[in-house]
């Protein structure tokens, strides 16, 4: 309100500035200007005067004028206000109804979708259940016009409960069924019993192709075995001529070794006779006597030298 009525008092302003440029500045310099009769200056003095309080009440009047003008305005914009405060609200519940509306809209539709397809399905179980009905009805006529022919068994089956051991019709229906049972199972139990054979004789087959394969395998192993014998046995003579050849080697060297052992022996004792010692050194350890003899010739050797040397 206070922003309304700001130019409003510019207006106000600049309206008492107008009037007091044109009538209050032009009345104050008649009344310095000097006049020479009293009379006169006084009369227009009053004049003046008279024409100041009118001025003051035009004034006045003008003033409560612009506070009513401005007090209109007030009401005006108070009313201006309201009247937006109250567009605002109803646009704030406009758009809140229209989301109202636009939710209750598109639930509105899923529940059309929805009713829609279930009605679809309704409508072809519908379909679907008039068709069975269509079927039994057509069922139920083919069995009403054979039902003729079929009586005569119903007679015959009479009959058969007259001279049986039965009791009524029913009591042959559930033998009858109790025997198709039997017939059904017995087929059943022969059936696995083809198939167990069948399964047996296929296997018969592969064992006696595995054997089959495995017998001849052996047949070919003992023929190659058999010729391995034939030419081990053509070869007989000459490996047992090598053999007796080797064992004679083997013989002779044998010889020789025990003739080395106690010539390395003999060799051994003469060295320890010729030094006067006493080795403890096995009798069959030849390699150790070797050493030992070696030792000694190696002594002796250097003796040698060193009586060479003397002579010299």
């Amino acid at each position: 309100m206070a922003g309304a009525m700001d130019p409003g008092d510019n207006e106000n302003a600049s309206y008492y500035r107008e009037q007091y440029r044109v009538n209050l500045l032009t009345l104050l310099r008649e009344l310095e200007e000097p006049d020479e009769d009293p009379a006169s200056s006084f009369m227009c003095l009053l004049k003046k005067k008279k024409e100041l309080r009118c001025l003051e009440e035009a004034v006045e009047e003008k003033k409560e004028a612009f506070r009513e003008r401005l007090e209109a305005i007030a009401e005006q914009w108070r009313d201006l206000h309201a009247r937006r405060t109250q567009l605002k609200a109803r646009v704030e519940r406009s758009g809140r109804t229209v989301k109202e509306n636009e939710m209750l809209r598109n639930q509105a539709l899923r529940k059309a979708s929805k009713d829609r397809e279930e009605n679809i399905k309704k409508e072809n179980e519908l379909l679907r259940a008039k068709r069975e009905l269509e079927a039994l009805r057509k069922q139920h006529q083919k069995l009403c016009q054979k039902l003729p022919k079929y009586s005569v068994f119903k007679r015959y089956l009479e009959d058969v409960v007259e001279v049986s051991q039965f009791r009524d019709i029913e009591d042959i229906i559930s033998f009858y069924k109790s025997l198709m049972r039997s017939r059904k199972e017995l087929l059943q139990s022969q059936h696995r019993d083809k198939e167990m054979t069948e399964q047996a004789r296929v296997l018969l087959d592969q064992y006696r192709a595995q054997k089959g394969a495995e017998m001849l395998q052996c047949k070919n192993e003992l023929v190659q075995l058999k010729q391995y014998l034939d030419k081990a046995q053509n070869d007989l003579p000459v490996w047992e001529a090598q053999w007796m050849d080797i064992q004679n080697r083997a013989a002779k060297k044998s010889t020789k070794l025990r003739a080395i052992e106690r010539t390395i022996h003999s060799l051994f004792q003469a060295a320890s006779t010729r030094l006067n010692a006493k080795w403890k050194v096995a009798a069959h350890d030849s390699h150790r006597q070797l050493d030992m003899i070696q030792q000694f010739i190696e002594d002796l050797r250097d003796i040698s030298m060193e009586d060479m040397e003397k002579y010299k």
